[in-house]
């Protein structure tokens, strides 16, 4: 009986311990929120603070400031008003906290500056368009003018240490508006501005020079030491979460503003008496170039690439002529003859290029190598102490790409990489070195071969080769590097790397035999039918008509996962575009997913297994996205159009895609059965967005920062 007395009596503590949780916690979870300090910021213009039409913000400051409350547990009041007004409303004490304020010894007097900077910003003179009487060039044409700027700025501090070291005297002028504000009173009450490169558009400002550059700040009232200790707190607790925060809300809101986008003076006049830019290119190397057999124009990234860079930049526009030569090194011959301006792929040491007297641009693409080996060596390759490498003639690049990273291999040459890979697979030599974005194009060989890849561990850089005294060429192309996104670059790549190369009548043949006999069968029929039955001739006729819709139907569906192809994917986006066009309203977001980790599938497990991967990842998201059109428009990558439903959920089915992944890995027992998707999605915005395409663009960018963020918490 004592035994069950102090089983009921232990019965009746847990159960008043378990009331008296329950009734505190939600005393405590509102305590908790009742302590929350509002700290009130002052909230000036755009790029730091931007509101669109909903009245909804984002910005350079406004995200930095969402980051800080996720480790303060603060909540803002936003105070509007120009940066002259909020940073005396600071002082008085009628706002806590500011955003974007230089550091200087007399501001540190009346506020207390954070202990981290949350960033740099550039400050550049600018004048109108139509202003002719001040020039980069003869920078004294500032004596004596008018210069603008804002009022309590730290730009004047800059302008002045500037003006004493080029010898200038010129009027400040010091408004109480915007940054963006001042440059409206170019022609009126100022004769240059002062501000930042974000503000200034070719059409109506053009900038002259830059006049320096400072780190900006979080700055609180004087009288609020506790905030400060948190803000402290939280700045270094972000910078041990992402030390490239500010770096990345840098590229976000401030990277494509910056001058690098206009041309000097002095390029645009070399380009107005050189004319189209000269780009000899290796014929046959798609992905990154080729020239097309049909038209016998530029194919391949790089196309892709020049031909976003012609129009990149604000202030001009650049012609190019692509001329195609069989070898690298006959490219660089015709450089050197003066023939063409520059070379496209190049990849030269430092030393290497000295002593041809011409110079590397920053790279343009960049790509994993791989090593063509026998599949039966595949494990064995990477130790094998004796090598025999296969190399096209006349490749430069690989050559000496192969002296600096592998200098004791044996180098064997052959006509071209068929040769090579036919060496390999009869013994003659043990690899091929290879782009991973050119495997496609040599896939079908490798398979008749039985040759596989081995990733080497190493990276190749493609830039453009220019002849050492060609400086303001050099300058241009540095600049066209800066302005044209990853993005642009890695589209193309991928796009190019998943066409596949016919390489004779009998591979055309062989990939279309079904086709080509339902065509004869089809052709034979309808002959047989109008000599027999010329009377249902009509009837016939219709029923061919079906079949060729079934052909087309089949022309556009992916072979190996069922689901639409590129092509059907072009289709749609021109479809959708035309809708948009023609202004019909409707919601639209678009979805970017990448199967992560398929080459390393690929080459451990063989791509059987890869083929596996891809097609449990695809079946994935068609049964997750069940109302929404997915498309295979690469090898690892597909693309979602979510509308109506979809489109309303779409954040919890992104959820749910998470949740399925999470559970079926846990479930598999091989590493290829597992599902790894990248994601990223972005909602068509018509007040940004000029075209479908811009929405893709803002999807896939969203998808690498996934993917890098996977990889980053792996």
């Amino acid at each position: 009986m004592r035994k069950y007395g102090n089983l009921i009596k232990a019965a009746v503590v847990s159960l008043l311990v378990s009331l008296v949780a329950g009734l505190s916690f939600p005393l405590a979870v509102s305590a908790e929120e009742s302590n929350r300090k509002t700290v009130r910021v002052g909230c000036h213009e755009a790029p730091y603070f931007i509101k669109d039409k909903n009245g909804r913000l984002s910005g350079y400051s406004y995200e930095y400031q969402r980051k800080v409350a996720a480790y303060t547990g603060w909540q803002y009041e936003y105070v509007e008003g120009t940066f002259a007004d909020l940073l005396e409303k600071l002082k008085k004490g009628e706002i806590d906290m500011m955003s974007d304020v230089s550091y200087s010894e007399e501001r540190a007097k009346d506020y207390l500056y954070a202990s981290l900077p949350m960033g740099t910003e550039s400050y550049y003179l600018f004048v109108s368009a139509d202003n002719q009487d001040i020039t980069s060039k003869n920078l004294s044409s500032l004596n004596g003018k008018r210069v603008g700027l804002v009022e309590g700025s730290i730009m004047k501090d800059l302008f002045l240490e500037w003006e004493k070291f080029h010898g200038i005297n010129a009027q400040i002028v010091e408004l109480n508006c915007s940054d963006e504000d001042t440059l409206k009173e170019l022609g009126k009450s100022i004769d240059a501005s002062i501000t930042m490169d974000f503000y200034g558009t070719s059409e109506k400002y053009v900038p002259i020079t830059k006049i320096g550059s400072s780190e900006f700040y979080f700055v609180v009232n004087k009288n609020r030491q506790d905030l400060k200790t948190e803000l402290d707190a939280a700045l270094s607790r972000i910078q041990d979460e992402n030390k490239y925060f500010d770096q990345q809300l840098h590229d976000k809101y401030l990277k494509a503003s910056e001058t690098n986008k206009y041309l000097s003076n002095e390029e645009k006049d070399w380009l107005s008496s050189h004319g189209a830019i000269r780009v000899g290119y290796q014929d046959n190397y798609l992905a990154f170039c080729a020239k097309d057999p049909s038209t016998g124009n530029l194919t391949g990234a790089l196309k892709d690439y020049l031909d976003y860079a012609s129009s990149a930049f604000e202030n001009a526009h650049i012609k190019f002529e692509a001329i195609a030569y069989p070898t690298a090194l006959e490219a660089m011959e015709a450089l050197e003859q003066g023939k063409i301006d520059c070379v496209f792929p190049a990849n030269l040491t430092d030393y290497d290029s000295e002593q041809l007297n011409i110079v590397m641009t920053p790279a343009l693409m960049r790509s994993e190598m791989d090593a063509v080996v026998r599949a039966s060596e595949q494990k064995e390759f990477l130790r094998k102490k004796k090598v025999v490498v296969a190399v096209n003639e006349g490749n430069t690049n690989y050559d000496l790409f192969l002296a600096e990273h592998y200098p004791k291999w044996e180098r064997a040459y052959f006509k071209d990489t068929p040769k090579g890979l036919e060496a390999v697979a009869l013994g003659n030599a043990d690899c091929v070195i290879i782009s991973n974005y050119r495997f496609s194009n040599i896939s079908k060989q490798c398979e008749s071969l039985k040759l596989t890849t081995v990733y080497t561990g190493v990276e190749m850089d493609y830039c453009f080769a220019v002849r050492a005294e060609d400086t303001t060429l050099y300058s241009i192309i540095a600049r066209i590097t800066g302005v044209v996104p990853d993005s642009v670059v890695h589209s193309a790549l991928t796009y190019y790397s998943a066409e596949e190369v016919k390489a004779n009548l009998g591979d055309i043949i062989k990939d279309n035999l079904f086709v080509i006999l339902a065509a004869i069968a089809i052709i034979l029929l309808i002959i047989v039918i109008l000599l027999l039955h010329n009377i249902r001739a009509e009837k016939k006729i219709l029923e061919k008509e079906h079949q060729v819709q079934d052909l087309n139907r089949l022309a556009y569906v992916d072979s190996l996962t069922s689901v639409r192809n590129k092509g059907a994917y072009s289709d749609y986006v021109n479809k959708l575009q035309e809708r948009i066009d023609n202004e019909e309203k409707f919601d639209l977001a678009v979805g970017i997913f990448d199967c992560n980790d398929l080459k390393t599938i690929n080459d451990r497990f063989g791509h059987d297994k890869g083929d596996l991967y891809l097609k449990s990842a695809c079946q994935m998201i068609c049964k997750i996205f069940d109302h929404s059109p997915v498309f295979r428009i690469g090898g690892d990558e597909f693309a979602v159009f979510l509308m109506n439903g979809d489109y309303n959920k779409r954040d919890e089915l992104i959820a749910q895609l998470e949740r399925k992944q999470t559970e079926k890995n846990a479930a598999v027992e091989y590493k290829w059965e597992e599902v790894h998707v990248a994601y990223g999605i972005a909602v068509f915005d018509p007040t940004h967005d000029s075209a479908v395409s811009d929405t893709i663009r803002r999807a896939d960018k969203a998808m690498y920062e996934n993917k890098n963020k996977t990889k980053s918490d792996d």
